[in-house]
């Protein structure tokens, strides 16, 4: 690749990536995608479990031959083994094949306009005037706006000025494909508690009724060894098909994710849900933003941090009370004990909140449900109890973007 000339440089093809180049080049401006690997969604390291709420709202279409099955609810489990169903009567959710997915969304950013290019590991981003030149072992491209969208791994947002990611806020994760088990094709599973992973959860996702996605994030401990434990306590049989690993974010947003000439989005931002770790839905909407801002912005002939300020100013005004809310969720049960967990499993069986649950729960605008669920006098007895200092807790009623 010789020196070019394009208007936006978009640095890593996932899906935030795809979107906001997406979204900039429907708007007219010149495009250019950078991704390091020689395939578009290869390697995968998520789960696919999306809401089909969510995926409308980043405009992408369910007739797609990425979806592998379509989930009414999820099951929930206590570390004793206490469960209780979250549902709907219609289905919520789809579980994708993410390299279909990536690769979907990638065909949709180029029939708008935009260029990718594989095989392009972006080594330096340099300010020169009012733009900007990316370079790596390809030669290198001049540009006016550079949208960051490498995930948890992002190597500009601190050369870019900006702080990254906290590596306390990264969970190791790891999944495994299995098929001859027996689950229920129409429910997610949540299992949680100390014992079965530390800080997060293990999930099982099915594909259909005897092959799922089971994987868990934990923090302080080996995954494999609390993944392998999980699997043969949770199945009878089971074969192993796949084997993915990754990181989660599990903290919320960078403090900035803009600077001159300069846009982050997606989980390099920290644009994931820290409740779930799910990034696709949420970062995808600040992804469609960040497009249309850099569009704007080349458009404008402005590319300063003072204009480009407008994409987190909008991402913060539809999304910040949301993340906001999740953050304090997680702190809050990163805290509780197992026996406090079981305790707040049988008030929720007891009071049949899960009736309140599934009508209330949205799997990615969470804060409505949590604000609610503050307001039951016994879980928040129980709350108090556990951590004594929760009035953070207090702030869910409080908190905005």
């Amino acid at each position: 690749m010789a020196n070019i000339d394009t208007d936006v440089v978009v640095v890593g093809a996932g899906p935030a990536g795809l979107i906001a180049a997406r979204e900039a080049a429907k708007r007219g401006v010149k495009v250019t995608v950078l991704e390091e690997h020689k395939e578009i969604g290869v390697p995968c390291h998520c789960a696919g479990l999306l809401s089909i709420k969510g995926l409308k709202n980043i405009a992408i279409p369910l007739n797609a031959n990425f979806v592998q099955n379509r989930l009414k609810g999820a099951r929930f489990y206590s570390p004793s083994g206490l469960s209780f169903t979250v549902e709907r009567k219609e289905h919520v959710a789809c579980v994708v094949d993410r390299t279909k997915f990536d690769k979907f969304l990638a065909r949709e950013a180029t029939y708008a306009g935009a260029e990718i290019k594989l095989q392009s590991r972006v080594q330096q981003v340099n300010r020169h005037g009012e733009g900007v030149t990316v370079s790596g072992p390809w030669e290198s491209i001049n540009a006016k706006v550079v949208i960051d969208a490498e995930g948890v791994n992002s190597r500009l947002v601190k050369r870019m000025g900006l702080t990254p990611l906290k590596p306390e806020c990264l969970l190791p994760a790891l999944q495994f494909e299995l098929a001859d088990v027996d689950v229920d094709p129409a429910y997610a599973e949540i299992h949680v508690g100390r014992k079965v992973a530390p800080n997060f959860f293990a999930w099982v996702i099915p594909l259909n009724g005897n092959s799922a996605r089971v994987g868990l994030a934990c923090k302080g401990t080996n995954p494999h060894k609390k993944l392998e434990s999980f699997v043969r306590s949770r199945f009878d049989k089971y074969s192993r098909l796949s084997v993915s690993s990754g990181r989660i974010v599990a903290c919320g947003p960078i403090p900035t994710t803009f600077n001159d000439n300069f846009i982050v989005v997606g989980d390099a931002a920290g644009q994931a849900k820290p409740t779930t770790g799910g990034g696709v839905i949420l970062g995808g909407i600040c992804a469609s933003i960040a497009g249309s801002i850099a569009a704007e912005a080349v458009k404008s002939g402005i590319y300063t941090s003072n204009f480009l300020r407008k994409y987190e100013v909008l991402w913060k005004r539809r999304l910040g009370r949301e993340f906001n809310i999740m953050c304090l969720a997680r702190n809050i049960v990163n805290r509780l004990s197992d026996k406090t967990l079981d305790k707040i499993f049988k008030i929720v069986i007891d009071k049949n909140l899960q009736t309140e649950l599934s009508m209330k729960g949205d799997m990615d605008f969470q804060s409505n449900l949590l604000s609610a669920l503050r307001k039951k006098k016994d879980l928040l007895r129980i709350l108090l109890t556990a951590v004594p200092d929760l009035l953070p807790f207090r702030a869910l009623e409080l908190g905005k973007g």
